[in-house]
């Protein structure tokens, strides 16, 4: 007899043992697949080691649980590779995530499916030579050169006769990518979207060596590569990088990971780094090239409080209004850049203040147009029929107020051109009107074959952003970008706005209501190294990433007062941990708080925020995390 351990493919607490124990008459390999029982359920487990039965005697005798029988054998032949087992093990203790899960999460869509075939021969992981990894490279460069910049390094793995993976943030870039290097080399698109044969067919090919240059979104990571050269990531900031579901990795440091495990060089490529690469590159631990010139464009800030105060209420201020119909008269292409979808951002009573919010969620609902004015809940989708009277005072004085959206600066934007009697063609792009991937390419063919035309556009307009150039930008209001009272909002306003310059324009206007904000003199200069040395300095002091890692635990109930009860229980357990451990000075509790949506979709959401420094181990305190709270570490928000 011999004692097989597993890993159940199945989300165990991350709390309890992630490796069970189960005998069987005959040893199997590391990498075989079998059903085991849990409680009474069977589970698909992965083998990870056997020994024989007669030197555990001793131990198993003085244990106190009773070995149960490996139900069934799935397959006695390896199907999963030591290399999965090592990603999964690394996603596992770095992000605190069910070892089951981290598996599954890495193991292809196709998985034991009927009529898909894997051997572990074709997975296995081909051992480089090169001895020492070069430092990650960040290269800076525009969208429309990236091909260009990365093409020789592209060229120099290949003809070493190795595999190059290049991995977008979004399905639409990945297609750019794909689009140019299949037509010069073997290549393989793997990606959500498509069909599992066709991923099928895409794995097989990279088992066998048959193609040369790997491109998609984030899964193509854990693709069984035949012999990787280089991994390419494009916008790593990017923040569709960060997994929304168990485990809540980052796909920039598992790209790090990965080019450890298979000895092969890393290159980041983006119009600036966030502010943690040039953290990295300031300390000597990131190589860095900058291949991206000062834009030529003419930017111009417009201050929008003065607009009002001349009697101009409109979300196009005048001078944007005459630079609009000057460039639409000389049949140029423009992109109005709008951070809100719908018609406006709320529905205010002017008689008593009241903000008409969504009944299941926290936040206020949204104003939209179609035949008629209707509220929307970006949250949880319901939709309510525009209210004739206020529901607290019973007052008609309703006001739709708040930012602008794409449907309001459409309406606007036409009667400027009717008023002016200029025939162009308007597309909006936002994810409230084009919510399919046809949708999507339907709206830009149009626009290709359109010779002059204005875009309306949220961020979904960036995906685009290596193929199309527009002669004048206008953005209706900076200021919208920085009204989530979180750490990286800035940040992210200047990253944000760097890819508004990869359509190379001739003239930026930006609209904002606050023109003195600090972030907006760097930002106009393309300075991004002066406002991240002072942002490195305020979030040294704070404790902010990278001087320390943040970790937001949160727990949802449909009771109110049972998930504030919960999170000060939690609170003052976890302080209680730190206290007797002596980790209170590399760890600080922030909270509990409600989050910064309350309640989502009928349930409250209870926030608390650990603060971590570098050289201390999380799993030491998040063990003391309950199973019904949500961990997310290395968080997109706080909030």
């Amino acid at each position: 007899m011999f004692i097989v351990e597993v890993i159940p493919l199945a989300a165990l607490p991350p709390q309890v043992p992630q490796l069970l124990s189960y005998f069987f008459n005959k040893p199997l390999a590391k990498g075989a697949v079998v059903e085991v029982l849990i409680g009474n359920r069977k589970i698909t487990a992965a083998v990870t080691s056997s020994t024989s039965l007669e030197g555990q005697k001793a131990s198993l005798k003085k244990s106190d649980f009773q070995l149960k029988k490996i139900s069934s054998v799935i397959s006695e032949v390896p199907l999963i590779p030591d290399i999965q087992f090592k990603i999964a093990l690394w996603l596992s203790r770095n992000y605190f995530a069910p070892l089951g899960l981290c598996l599954k999460t890495v193991l292809p869509p196709f998985f034991l499916k009927k009529d898909y075939e894997l051997r572990l021969a074709s997975y296995e992981l081909k051992k480089s030579s090169q001895s020492v990894i070069p430092k990650p490279l960040v290269v800076l460069t525009k969208a429309k050169d990236a091909i260009k910049n990365i093409e020789p390094e592209v060229n120099k793995v290949l003809v070493q006769k190795k595999q190059v993976l290049i991995v977008a943030s979004e399905i639409s870039i990945a297609e750019y990518f794909y689009n140019y290097f299949a037509g010069y080399h073997e290549t393989a698109l793997v990606h959500s979207g498509l069909a599992a044969k066709k991923i099928y067919k895409a794995y097989s090919d990279i088992v066998s060596g048959d193609v040369e240059i790997i491109i998609g979104t984030r899964q193509t990571l854990f693709s069984p590569f035949h012999n990787l050269g280089l991994i390419i990531l494009e916008d790593p900031a990017n923040e569709a990088y960060k997994s929304d579901m168990a485990p809540r990795y980052n796909t920039s440091d598992l790209c790090k990971k990965i080019s450890e495990l298979y000895s092969c060089p890393l290159i980041f490529i983006s119009q600036i780094p966030d502010i943690n690469t040039f953290s990295l590159i300031q300390k000597g631990n990131y190589t860095f090239q900058n291949k991206k010139f000062k834009t030529e464009a003419r930017i111009k800030l417009i201050d929008l409080t003065q607009e009002a105060k001349s009697g101009n209420f409109s979300s196009l201020s005048r001078e944007l209004s005459s630079k609009i119909l000057e460039y639409a008269a000389n049949r140029k292409r423009i992109f109005i850049f709008s951070s809100r979808k719908g018609y406006t951002g709320h529905l205010l009573c002017e008689n008593c203040g009241h903000i008409f919010e969504c009944p299941n969620c926290s936040i206020p609902m949204k104003v939209y147009k179609a035949k008629e004015l209707t509220l929307r809940c970006h949250r949880c989708s319901s939709i309510q029929k525009y209210p004739e009277i206020c529901s607290n005072c019973r007052s008609y004085k309703l006001k739709n107020t708040g930012f602008a959206g794409s449907q309001k600066i459409e309406e606007e934007l036409r009667r400027l051109l009717n008023n002016s009697n200029i025939p162009i063609p308007i597309f909006v792009l936002d994810s409230s009107l084009i919510k399919t991937r046809k949708a999507e390419k339907d709206l830009l063919k149009k626009m290709d074959e359109a010779e002059t035309f204005i875009c309306i556009g949220t961020q979904m307009m960036f995906s685009h952003r290596y193929g199309i150039k527009f002669d004048l930008i206008g953005i209706s209001s900076l200021d919208s970008l920085v009204t989530i009272p979180d750490f990286k909002s800035e940040e992210s306003l200047f990253y944000q706005f760097t890819k508004v310059l990869d359509f190379d324009p001739e003239d930026i206007l930006i609209q904002v209501y606050n023109p003195d904000n600090l972030v907006m003199e760097p930002l106009l200069k393309e300075a991004y190294a002066e406002f991240y040395g002072r942002e490195l300095q305020l979030r040294k002091l704070f404790w902010y990433p990278p001087y320390a890692r943040l970790v937001r635990t949160y727990y949802r109930h449909s009771d109110r007062q049972k998930v504030a009860y919960e999170a000060r229980v939690l609170a003052e357990k976890l302080k209680m941990a730190l206290i007797q451990r002596e980790l209170d000075k590399s760890v600080k509790i922030v909270g509990p708080s409600p989050g910064f949506i309350e309640k989502e979709r009928g349930v409250y959401i209870y926030n608390i925020v650990l603060k971590i420094l570098p050289d201390q181990k999380i799993e030491e305190i998040l063990r003391f995390i309950p199973s019904d709270w949500m961990i997310d570490v290395d968080p997109r928000s706080i909030l």
